[in-house]
């Protein structure tokens, strides 16, 4: 499979197919060819979305080529793992939420883990010096969904500049990062530009800003379609034809 940039790697799935539709059909106007489809579980539920071929079929049917990803939000580092064996396998991306700092170390040396994201208190909190070195040394993104930042209420300059913080770790340390829209409404998505922008505001070069939606979320989704394919037998071997 032939799958190529621009991402928008974090679009929520919805009920309402028609609706959803036109969300699909905004992305691919403002220029994006990769789509993944979010759908979110609590660890200790960890629920598989069921209608998850009938989404795919919806972003095919426009030239999108389109994935599948699981939002797990998680208190529990137990809970977490059981998740993790369970749906693993079942989806393209794997992402978590971590809601205690425990969780949050975890998830930045666990590598079933795809990419990890805060809301704002989360990053407060959790995203420090620590995380960023976890994260960098084993290969998990972080991802920074628009939404969930940039339309906090009373957003000031003090969160402006421990974004900017936020942004001095990764850069440091080299941690893969990702920006996506989050969206679930046509007023929610956004541009290319307008996602790398947000970045490169907060301080990234405008090259790092780049690979935020192309290199970093596409060497995911190709790591992971390798460990699906039939050359792959387990970390580090593969079958040679």
């Amino acid at each position: 499979m032939e799958i190529r940039p621009p991402i928008d790697f974090y679009v929520k799935a919805i009920e309402d197919s028609n609706k959803f539709m036109k969300i699909l059909k905004t992305l691919s106007k403002l220029g994006f060819r990769i789509v993944v489809i979010a759908y979110n579980t609590l660890d200790r539920e960890c629920i598989f979305p069921k209608d998850s071929i009938n989404i795919l079929k919806l972003g095919g049917s426009i030239g999108l080529t389109t994935f599948i990803r699981i939002n797990i939000s998680s208190n529990s580092k137990g809970d977490l793992k059981k998740c993790l064996r369970k749906i693993r396998a079942r989806v393209d991306v794997v992402s978590v939420e971590p809601k205690t700092l425990d969780v949050a170390r975890f998830s930045g040396r666990d590598r079933r883990i795809d990419t990890v994201f805060f809301d704002y208190n989360g990053l407060v909190n959790f995203y420090d010096e620590s995380q960023a070195k976890l994260m960098s040394q084993n290969g998990i993104a972080l991802e920074i969904p628009f939404k969930h930042l940039w339309y906090v209420s009373k957003f000031n300059y003090k969160m402006f500049f421990f974004l900017k913080r936020v942004m001095y770790y990764t850069l440091k340390f080299k941690v893969p990062l990702i920006v996506s829209s989050a969206s679930s409404e046509i007023v929610d998505v956004k541009s290319p530009s307008q996602l790398t922008s947000l970045l490169e505001v907060l301080g990234l070069p405008e090259d790092y800003a780049k690979m935020a939606i192309t290199s970093y979320p596409l060497a995911i989704l190709k790591r992971n379609l390798h460990k699906k394919s039939r050359k792959h037998v387990q970390r580090g071997v593969d079958v040679i034809s």
